[in-house]
């Protein structure tokens, strides 16, 4: 029994190719969404476009103009281009309804964009939302209205007038949903269907998803489960009047991502009224892992900490239950529901380990990919996006864009690892850096340093793994393999 609804999800799974080493997303290198996007929308690698950080100066990818974004790249090969959601690759400096507006989608690329600009929005009555170069005025939201479901209304509205007036035209289209990102926050009749879904606890609904991919083999045989992070509280010592507070958190994360699935299914049968869907690739993926920001009791008001705020006492935080979820919550779940969704791996988004840095990768096509329901276990990086789909689609990376020579992406098509599971993995190695959490992967070994936050950085605290026969990372082989984690340090 699966945690969460997904049906449109599987559908999708069952009729594609996922990647098991998808280091696809914001997990790769940035671990954390910001450089990740950049990554994506450029194929470059992560000091080209942005630190590793999110910075005050924003993602300068947005900006630059010798980085061709892939909305551009198809946009110059006869494409129109629509996206929709979570934009975040403007400073927010410049994101105001009078700032020059060079990097915002419409400049960038995208033919049409409506969403908001910042990291993160109230899911029931955004700060503001944008529409091509316009921010929109508007005074009060419909009751129903959702985030989730806007950016999907939107996408179709966009696609059916795309279609009414060119009707053999290709599009891009890019849907930037800010589920499952906090605030959590989701719908009433959502929320609803995960009432004590997660009574349970997470020390034993972790194991419950690790021996639930062992058995669709979503991870090879004899994988271990990760080490519990040492903050973390296993369930049975957490004081029983927690409990329905934290288990409330993870409802509210399921509900969000139900309705993200209900979204897909809204989209998917829209391309098949139009006649779009089998000539579609579809891409579903995440931008990093789950996080331990939520500290061990999560937040009912997470948004404090931006202000300066101290949190909570977990006896305040408690007061919040009814209203957990809701408009009225900025709510982030506690670190021990971060760990959940990484299963298997250790660590977190903004850490190197495997649950910053892996994350599924779906892509589906139905008239040009054969493969239905297969897994693929060669590496793949979030810049190889980019150039497979151009390679995919029979487009050539611009040369330039604008009258400036656009430099050549850093990731490789892996068109032909998504038609022969027997193919090679378009590359062998990279490295990852975030808040100086360190990584290097190469030819099936990985070299990982996770620092402490809040003492002294450790730069020689690098741990060993080799992901071919410990694909959850939990097994450290320095001792063992000095010479290779040197080579592999080297490398960094």
């Amino acid at each position: 029994n699966p945690e969460v609804q997904t049906p449109n999800l599987d559908k999708l799974v069952a009729n594609g190719t996922s990647f098991t080493h998808a280091c696809i997303m914001g997990g790769t290198v940035g671990a954390v969404c910001a450089p990740s996007r950049a990554m994506l929308m450029t194929g470059q690698t992560l000091f080209h476009v942005d630190r590793s950080i999110v910075s005050p100066k924003g993602v300068p990818a947005a900006r630059q103009k010798p980085f061709v974004l892939m909305p551009e790249a198809f946009q110059k090969a006869g494409y129109t281009a629509f996206g929709t959601g979570k934009w975040h690759n403007t400073p927010i400096a410049l994101s105001t309804p009078g700032s020059p507006k060079d990097s915002w989608p419409t400049q960038r690329g995208f033919d049409w964009y409506y969403g908001f600009m910042e990291g993160e929005t109230n899911f029931f009555f955004p700060a503001r939302l944008m529409l091509g170069n316009s921010l929109l005025p508007i005074d009060e939201y419909p009751k129903e209205f959702y985030t989730t479901d806007a950016w999907t209304d939107k996408a179709i509205e966009f696609v059916r007038e795309h279609r009414t007036n060119a009707p053999d035209k290709p599009f891009f289209l890019y849907v930037a949903n800010n589920a499952v990102h906090a605030p959590l926050q989701a719908k009433p009749a959502d929320l609803a269907k995960y009432r004590g879904k997660y009574d349970a606890g997470w020390t034993k609904l972790r194991e419950a998803r690790w021996q639930r991919q062992l058995a669709m083999g979503l991870i090879p045989p004899g994988t271990r489960l990760a080490d519990s992070d040492p903050t973390i509280p296993a369930w049975e010592d957490v004081s029983p009047e927690d409990r329905e507070f934290f288990a409330r958190h993870m409802e509210v994360y399921a509900a969000m991502l139900d309705s993200a699935d209900q979204n897909i299914g809204k989209l998917t049968a829209a391309l098949k009224a139009s006649g779009d869907f089998d000539n579609t690739i579809f891409v579903f993926t995440s931008d990093n892992g789950g996080t331990f920001a939520g500290t061990p009791i999560g937040a009912f008001r997470n948004n404090r900490r931006y202000n300066g705020l101290p949190a909570q006492p977990i006896e305040e935080e408690r007061k919040g239950l009814e209203l957990l979820g809701g408009p009225q919550s900025e709510a982030l779940y506690p670190a021990g529901w971060g760990q959940v969704c990484n299963t298997p791996f250790p660590s977190s988004k903004s850490y190197t380990g495997g649950g910053g840095r892996r994350v599924a990768f779906v892509m589906a096509w139905e008239k040009g990919i054969a493969a239905r329901g297969e897994l693929r276990q060669q590496f793949a990086h979030v810049t190889d996006v980019k150039p497979t789909l151009l390679d995919l689609a029979g487009l050539k990376t611009l040369e330039q864009i604008n009258g400036v020579p656009a430099w050549q992406p850093h990731g490789k098509s892996f068109a032909a690892v998504l038609r022969d599971p027997n193919a090679s993995s378009p590359r062998s190695e990279q490295y990852y850096e975030c808040w100086a959490n360190r990584a290097y992967y190469r030819d099936g070994w990985l070299a990982r340093s996770l620092q402490k936050r809040g003492e002294a950085i450790d730069m020689d605290n690098w741990s060993l793994h080799d992901l071919n026969a410990d694909f959850s990372e939990s097994i450290d082989l320095r001792a063992r393999h000095p010479d290779k984690l040197r080579e592999l340090t080297d490398a960094f």
